[in-house]
């Protein structure tokens, strides 16, 4: 990931690579701040979410999740690092 820079206007990166002749990584990547640990460890959650009441559900990432990795066979994961923003990274069998 690369270093926050105050004056960056807000960004999201996407790219793809193929990890192994069966395997494709999809990497979504933003220079936004970074979450919090605990904030981290619940993102997967049904229900859970960081805005105020009535402005989400908390479903978005839980689907996701479940679709990646119980329908797909594949992983999901976070990785959230101060000053560096947040990175999803998403494994999938091709």
């Amino acid at each position: 990931m690369r270093k926050l820079s105050s004056n960056s206007p807000p960004q999201i990166t996407i790219t793809t690579e193929r990890e192994t002749e069966n395997q494709v990584i999809i990497r979504i990547t933003d220079n936004g701040m970074s979450m919090s640990k605990t904030v981290k460890k619940q993102i997967f959650d049904p229900f859970y979410t960081t805005k105020e009441v009535g402005k989400g559900m908390g479903l978005g990432l839980a689907i996701s999740y479940q679709i990646i990795v119980e329908y797909h066979r594949g992983k999901l994961e976070c990785i959230s690092t101060p000053a560096k923003g947040r990175e999803f990274l998403i494994k999938s069998p091709l």
